[in-house]
């Protein structure tokens, strides 16, 4: 059984490969969206075709994530208003600080 000669065998061709820019709307948007929520990091997934948001406000890991920006966005506020905790002062935008804490 013999096999038809790729494009990686030694001696063969050689070809330019340009870097493609996959998504590029996609990642601008969960970049943008990253700029937009400081409590987050937020990126896209090329390979998943996914949008990703890492919780920075959180002593347990918490990721969220959504096929589009809007759907994660949503998401992350869900997150949010589970994390709070029932005291008055602490949340994803004082952390776990009480009030009266110096």
């Amino acid at each position: 059984m013999s096999r038809v000669a790729g494009r990686h065998v030694l001696g063969g061709p050689v070809y330019e490969v340009r870097p493609g820019r996959w998504d590029e709307g996609k990642r601008a948007a969960a970049a943008q969206l990253d700029q937009l929520e400081p409590g987050w990091h937020v990126m896209y997934g090329v390979w998943s075709r996914r949008f990703y948001a890492i919780a920075a406000w959180c002593s347990e890991p918490l990721i969220v994530d959504a096929r589009d920006a809007v759907d994660l966005r949503a998401q992350m506020r869900e997150a949010e208003l589970g994390a709070m905790p029932s005291q008055p002062g602490a949340g994803p935008s004082t952390g776990s600080r009480q009030p009266w804490a110096a």
